[in-house]
């Protein structure tokens, strides 16, 4: 494959990413979805130098962990097994993550902990926001990162006006309801680009 063609490409096993996405689907009112596909992200030049700075960042501080993201699909990427190229459109969300990175720019606006890249343990919680610009197609999609939290700062109550991680922490993670916290789910916020790397894409139905 063309190191110039950003693209996602299927490796043989899958069983711990469609077992992670499985048991992370916690929402009782949701249906239980079914894994039509997974593909692993295969990196253009862009993506490598992006790869690149995550490592050194993911080495540096450590507590690297696999989370989900859902955000928005423009195109009919992994619609069909066939289909496996990103595409170039703008304001294809998913697709800019792909053919590069995150970009904090793009997660500019109101959040419960400020402009960050969220990203969560609950599968079923990320697909509030795995949404589609064609409601034809029969799938959704999900990111499968590698996030690499380091020291993160348990947060009890929301702050909407940060900008970074507070003093001496890498990332923040929302305490839950049972926990003394805001939040019915797990999430986790980190505020760089360098700190999350897209890994895989989950195809699936509900």
């Amino acid at each position: 494959m063309s190191t110039s063609t950003p693209a996602i490409t299927r490796k043989c096993s899958i069983r711990e990413v469609a077992k992670k996405f499985l048991d992370g689907w916690k929402h009782p009112h949701k249906t239980k979805p079914t894994v039509k596909n997974i593909f692993y992200v295969a990196y253009s030049t862009k993506g490598l130098e992006h790869l690149a700075k995550f490592s050194d960042y993911s080495n540096r501080v450590g507590n690297t962990q696999m989370l989900f993201h859902g955000t928005r699909r423009a195109c009919r990427i992994a619609e069909y097994p066939t289909n496996v190229t990103a595409c170039s459109r703008n304001d294809c969300n998913l697709c800019n993550i792909l053919r590069g990175s995150y970009n904090m720019e793009r997660a500019k606006g109101a959040r419960m902990f400020g402009p960050g890249i969220y990203s969560t343990l609950v599968s079923s919680k990320a697909d509030d926001y795995s949404t589609n610009s064609d409601t034809t197609l029969r799938t959704r999609v999900m990111i499968v990162n590698h996030v690499a939290l380091g020291r993160s700062k348990t947060m009890y109550e929301a702050s909407h006006d940060m900008q970074h991680a507070p003093h001496l922490y890498n990332s923040v993670t929302a305490a839950t309801y049972p926990e003394g916290g805001k939040v019915n789910y797990h999430e986790a916020v980190v505020y760089r680009e360098d700190a999350i790397c897209a890994n895989a894409i989950v195809i699936y139905s509900v």
